[in-house]
């Protein structure tokens, strides 16, 4: 498994290597054997060297890529926005149909046609929509006239007992005893 390491941790890295082996490694003509191959310290030291080098030379070129894509980016929102501008005038001077707008590259915007199978799905879409929101034409909210309900009488107390114990009054003021509001007015329930 590698890990991906930033590019200041490895020249930091390559660095250290460096000089580790100009610390440890005495000899600079027998080669060391290094994983199985024959390897001179000056080849080692090479090879640290160029991973320094070629990351230090690519920081400059990298921040001038970064400048480079900015300035891109806003050259690129700056036409974008000139070219909604020249179309409106385009289509404004010689017609959206024009040879001219065609020359300029403009097409006339592409209406879609729908086919008579998406017409009859979205009728009864909408007449399902209408449907289950119970919503109603102008015509059918004119035919509907509301009504005066009578007020519900007021509910008559449950009678308790003179010298009645707590429990017992809770019993006797049940819901049961009560008039329930479904009855209330004149209808039996839902």
């Amino acid at each position: 498994m590698s890990i991906i390491q930033n590019n200041a941790k490895i020249v930091s890295t390559c660095g250290q290597r460096l000089i580790a082996l100009k610390k440890f490694v005495k000899t600079t003509k027998t080669a060391m054997t290094v994983s199985g191959e024959p390897m001179k310290l000056s080849d080692l030291t090479a090879v640290y060297q160029a991973a320094i080098d070629t990351r230090t030379a690519l920081v400059p070129q990298r921040a001038a890529y970064e400048k480079a894509l900015a300035a891109r980016n806003s050259a690129e929102v700056t036409r974008q926005a000139t070219d909604k501008k020249l179309k409106a005038w385009v289509v404004n001077e010689f017609g959206a149909n024009s040879e001219q707008a065609r020359e300029f590259g403009f097409l006339p915007t592409k209406v879609g046609e729908k086919s008579a199978a998406t017409k009859a799905t979205a009728v009864l879409q909408a007449q399902a929509t209408r449907v289950a929101r119970g919503t109603k034409g102008k015509r059918q909210k004119e035919k509907i006239k509301g009504t005066i309900v009578a007020p519900a009488a007021p509910a008559v107390p449950a009678v308790t007992a003179p010298a009645a114990t707590p429990a017992a009054s809770a019993i006797a003021t049940t819901p049961a005893a009560l008039p329930s509001a479904a009855t209330s007015n004149g209808v039996a329930g839902h």
